[in-house]
C-alpha cells in the first residue's frame, strides 16, 4: 500500500499561517504520512520563517487580482495530495482546496484564530454601491483586489461547513464555525 500524500494549503508562505502549516506538517509526519506544503509569496518576499529542512516547501509568486487568478492555477496544478489540508478560511488556502474538491479530494481546513474578528467579526458589513464596487474593483489598489479584504473572509466562513473535516487548537473556534 503506498503512503497517503497531504497537501498543506497556506494563504502566504511569507508570514501568518505558514508556522501553522509547519507544525501540522511535522505532526502529519510524525503520523507517516507523506506531506507537502504549497503557498504564496506575495511581494517579493522570501519563505520566513524557514521551514525544517525535511519539509517539502513550494511556492507560488502570488499577486492582487486580476493576475491572482493565474497564480491560482499555478498553485491548482501543483497541489496534488490525496487530501488536501487547507491553513485558514481565506480564498488563498481554503478557497482554492475547494476548488480542488471538486476533483474529489477530502479538504480539511484548520482555523487557528477567527480571522473576520479583527474587522467586526459579524456586524462586519461591506457597503455595496456601485460606486463602492467599482472603487474596490478598478482602482490599482482597491480593496478588493487584494487576496484577503473582510468581504472575502466573510463569504469563505460561509463555506467552512463544505470542508469535509475541521482542526483547531480550541474550543471556541470549534464551537463558533461548527
Amino acid at each position: 500500500m503506498s503512503q497517503l500524500k497531504i497537501s498543506i494549503v497556506t494563504p502566504t508562505l511569507s508570514k501568518g499561517g505558514v508556522e501553522r502549516a509547519y507544525l501540522l506538517a511535522q505532526a502529519l509526519l510524525k503520523l507517516n504520512y507523506q506531506v507537502e506544503i504549497i503557498g504564496f509569496l506575495f511581494d517579493n518576499d522570501t519563505v520566513y520563517p524557514l521551514p525544517p529542512e525535511h519539509l517539502q516547501v513550494y511556492s507560488i509568486p502570488g499577486s492582487d487580482y486580476p493576475k491572482l487568478f493565474l497564480a491560482a492555477k499555478q498553485l491548482l496544478e501543483q497541489l496534488n495530495g490525496d487530501i488536501i489540508y487547507a491553513v485558514k478560511p481565506k480564498v488563498t488556502s481554503f478557497g482554492l482546496a475547494l476548488l480542488k474538491q471538486l476533483g474529489k479530494r477530502p479538504v480539511i481546513l484548520d482555523i487557528d484564530d477567527w480571522e473576520l474578528s479583527w474587522h467586526g467579526g459579524k456586524s462586519y458589513n461591506y457597503q455595496f454601491t456601485p460606486r463602492q464596487l467599482a472603487r474596490d474593483l478598478l482602482k490599482k489598489n482597491g480593496a478588493l483586489r487584494s487576496p484577503d479584504p473582510p468581504l472575502y473572509l466573510q463569504w469563505m466562513e460561509k463555506l467552512i461547513n463544505r470542508a469535509d473535516a475541521i482542526t483547531t487548537h480550541n474550543q471556541f473556534l470549534l464551537i463558533f464555525f461548527c
